[in-house]
């Protein structure tokens, strides 16, 4: 699965796009978006987009501590 998410990243295939791609490839079944997601993000090929999207959801869960701390 690497040299297909290196193909896709060198076609210029975005990360959601290839989740969607990798989960077509994996057989669309009830489990097959959640082991795309941790394909696509776990590719050798997609570091900087597992960075920014670990970041997001740091930040989110940061924001969402503070918003219960103001209630």
């Amino acid at each position: 699965m690497d040299a297909v998410q290196q193909l896709l990243k060198d076609r210029g295939v975005g990360v959601m796009d290839s989740i969607i791609v990798t989960r077509e490839l994996l057989g669309a079944g009830p489990s097959a978006l959640g082991e795309a997601k941790e394909i696509v993000l776990s590719s050798p090929s997609r570091t900087t987009e597992r960075r920014h999207h670990e970041e997001l959801v740091d930040a989110l869960l940061i924001d969402e501590d503070q918003l219960a701390a103001e209630e």
